[in-house]
């Protein structure tokens, strides 16, 4: 039998099986996480809570403002409680695509709606996939809202590919614990993660040394034709577990994390080895004939998140991001590249999605590359609210040759769309970072006109959370000083970067401070 009839078997009998998982593998759902019961919190409303969001400040675009807030009207519009027939312990953000919720959407979804964690803590919607979580320690990436059911045939069934696929899950911990500190949910999900990780042993291929993917990975993608296994799959394998152990270490496992740094060292070798072509400068997908891949896709970019590239491999790869005949579109970055083989622009065959985007800034700015990410994040920021501008929303999809909403799109997709007019205008349009378990914000300054944030919120719970307000005046060069005014509930570290220099501030809070950050030429 050959790997694709095996393939094709393992799946028929996983869906003739799945009367087994209900009544034996799903009895235990959810063992590795304390929260059972649901909750109960009221869901919030946006014209209750408008005021009580951070409140960005930037001169030069109000527009930017406009979409801001109109995104977090939709956020608020999206919010649910579960229904009474599931297992659901959490209210969530709905991304609207269907009546089951997404792990990949919902994960994205949190990284907005963590700047507004005092009013819905939107973290708490990924309770709900730790609750259904299999006795083995698989996730499911697609759940019933009616009644928890797990999974959909041809897409998602317990076991196969299709569902263990962009574990993206401790990336969204991650993020929340940096602006909350929150270390007691951290504890609480590390088990549930630990062995979720272990779970992807299901689609590991011997004879490869890959794990399988298919087309939930990239529904339409042409790559997916000719494709065992996935590059972003594999180095997703390597993020997560760079991932556990950060974990680890915020958690004082120490022994968890060299563990698991040494197991992501070794398979970034491996892949080096096997899916790198020097020639291209690029990582490529493993296909069905036993052969590395020759068509590019964005799903390369994976890499640089986990450091799997050295520097070399870097600058290739930034290389292929920079060339406007591929990667670098009117509206970037495609998720196929426009001058390969099979790109039409819609979908997963060159749209644009703000979850790979996100990927591929983040990926920069782990390897020092902030101005590029920057510059692609800004790209994406003012393409995204000139469509804005047109329709009054935020759409699942963008075409990268065009300044509008993807063809194959659905509006007020906020799930993962909410990173751009929330995300993408604090992060790198104003340039503030929290690190709120250092207690310290970064502030990248790049702009010239009046620019900041008020009622940023971070590190703690109720009282004991900070409240940050910091605005930068305007200035006439990017050589000028600049003249901060700063106003704050407890002490922290402000880091200031320019294009010049840098420095660090300890405030006590105490009374309204003022900063001449003064550059040094």
């Amino acid at each position: 039998m050959n790997l694709k009839h095996t393939i094709t078997a393992f799946i028929a009998m996983t869906l003739c099986t799945a009367s087994l998982y209900s009544t034996a593998t799903f009895a235990e759902q959810g063992k590795f996480y304390a929260k059972k019961q649901y909750s109960g919190q009221e869901i919030p409303s946006f014209s209750q809570n408008k005021d009580r969001l951070p409140k960005p400040i930037f001169d030069a675009k109000p527009e930017y403002i406009d979409f801001y807030y109109r995104a977090w009207q939709i956020g608020f519009e999206h919010f649910k409680k579960p229904q009474t027939t599931s297992p659901f312990v959490s209210n969530f953000i709905d991304e609207a695509f269907n009546d089951n919720i997404f792990l990949w959407d919902m994960s994205f979804s949190t990284m907005w709606g963590n700047y507004a964690h005092h009013i819905f803590p939107s973290i708490d919607g990924l309770d709900n996939f730790y609750r259904t979580q299999m006795s083995d320690g698989e996730i499911v990436r697609e759940v019933g809202e009616k009644d928890g059911h797990l999974g959909v045939i041809g897409w998602s069934e317990p076991g196969t590919e299709g569902n263990l696929n962009h574990p993206i899950l401790p990336w969204a911990e991650l993020e929340s614990y940096r602006i909350t500190n929150n270390k007691q949910r951290l504890a609480d999900v590390y088990l549930p993660l630990q062995k979720y990780r272990e779970s992807f042993s299901k689609i590991y291929h011997a004879e490869s040394g890959l794990y399988l993917t298919d087309k939930a990975a990239m529904d339409d993608s042409p790559r997916n034709e000719q494709m065992l296994a996935g590059i972003d799959v594999a180095a997703e394998m390597v993020i997560f577990d760079l991932w556990l152990a950060e974990m680890a270490t915020a958690l004082g496992k120490s022994a968890d994390a060299q563990k698991y740094i040494a197991r992501a060292d070794d398979y970034a070798k491996f892949i080096n080895e096997k899916l790198w072509d020097d020639k291209t400068g690029f990582y490529y997908d493993w296909g069905k004939d036993n052969k590395r891949m020759t068509m590019r896709t964005i799903a390369a970019f994976w890499t640089m998140l986990g450091k799997i590239p050295n520097q070399e491999q870097l600058a290739k790869l930034i290389v292929h991001l920079n060339d406007p005949k591929s990667f670098n579109t009117k509206h970037r970055v495609p998720t196929h590249p426009a001058d390969e083989v099979g790109f039409n622009g819609d979908y997963w065959a060159g749209a644009i999605w703000v979850p790979t985007n996100t990927m591929v800034i983040q990926g920069l700015e782990v390897n020092n590359e902030f101005t590029l990410a920057r510059e692609i994040a800004m790209n994406h920021l003012d393409n995204t609210t000139q469509v804005f501008l047109d329709t009054n929303t935020a759409w699942e999809n963008y075409t990268p040759l065009e300044i509008k909403q993807g063809r194959k799109a659905k509006p007020d997709f906020i799930g993962w769309s909410g990173l751009a007019p929330i995300n993408y205008l604090i992060k790198h349009a104003i340039g503030l970072r929290i690190n709120a378990p250092k207690n310290e914000i970064t502030w990248r300054i790049n702009e010239l006109g009046r620019h900041g944030i008020e009622g940023l919120r971070f590190n703690g719970q109720g009282e004991a959370m900070n409240s940050v307000d910091l605005i930068a005046k305007k200035r006439t060069s990017l050589t000028d000083d600049i003249d901060i005014n700063i106003q704050c509930r407890q002490a922290f570290t402000l880091n200031i970067i320019s294009r010049h220099a840098q420095k660090s501030y300890q405030l006590n809070c105490q009374s309204k401070i003022n900063i001449v950050f003064k550059h040094q030429l």
